[in-house]
């Protein structure tokens, strides 16, 4: 929300803002390559488990807005919100509200489920997921299904609900997207529910920490396994 008593404040950290945007980029990619290109299609699968456990571990050891600890909320607090967000003069916060955080987190499970069936499956003819030989023929074939129908069951449900819930916003006054790409939020500080001190420098120690961490998975799984 912007007006002549708001001002900017940082919120989203670049790093944050690249997670975000490659995300779409990633699942249309996987998509198109379903089916045509699996080399290419195990290459972006890899990188899509990369940029999901960066987000993991930078929901622990990232910037403040961007920890768990910060927008996920007790159920009784959600309710409030709930509430408070029919009034006219809403509380806004700076991360994800208590809502936008249950859909981070069902974002997340989603994305990562799609990614654990995909490590199960086949294509019955040249490629297999790299736990394919670790579990029964039923199994990889109950794994192969489940990750065949679940991107348009489950991942392409949940992408409709996040834009529905992004215009619904932008009709209330927040512009969620432009503080995704700007990585600031312009709000009256009266109304700001979620303040943190103010933080200007990047925790480049915590982020060169993080990269080999998310790395690790897709390397086992994928190179050493």
């Amino acid at each position: 929300m912007s007006g002549s008593h708001s001002s900017p404040i940082k919120v989203w950290d670049w790093s944050i803002r690249v997670f975000h945007w490659s995300l779409p980029l990633l699942l249309f990619l996987l998509w198109r390559s379903a089916g045509e290109d699996m080399e290419q299609h195990m290459l972006f699968a890899q990188a899509l488990l990369a940029l999901l456990s960066y987000r993991i571990i930078w929901g622990f050891l990232g910037t403040p807005y961007a920890r768990f600890s910060h927008f996920i909320y007790h159920p009784k607090h959600i309710f409030r919100y709930f509430l408070a967000s029919a009034k006219p003069n809403k509380p806004i916060y700076l991360s994800h509200n208590p809502v936008g955080g249950i859909m981070v987190l069902i974002i997340l499970a989603t994305l990562l489920f799609q990614l654990t069936s995909g490590l199960f499956s086949s294509d019955d003819i040249f490629y297999e997921g790299p736990l394919y030989k670790h579990v029964s023929n039923a199994t990889a074939g109950l794994m192969t299904f489940l990750h065949k129908s679940w991107f348009y069951y489950g991942i392409l449900l949940i992408v409709g609900l996040h834009i529905l819930a992004i215009v619904a916003y932008r009709i209330r006054g927040e512009a969620l997207v432009k503080a995704m790409v700007t990585g600031h939020k312009c709000v009256a500080p009266e109304r700001v529910a979620d303040a943190l001190p103010k933080h200007t420098a990047f925790p480049w120690g915590r982020f060169v920490v993080t990269l080999p961490l998310a790395a690790l998975p897709t390397w086992y799984l994928f190179y050493y396994l």
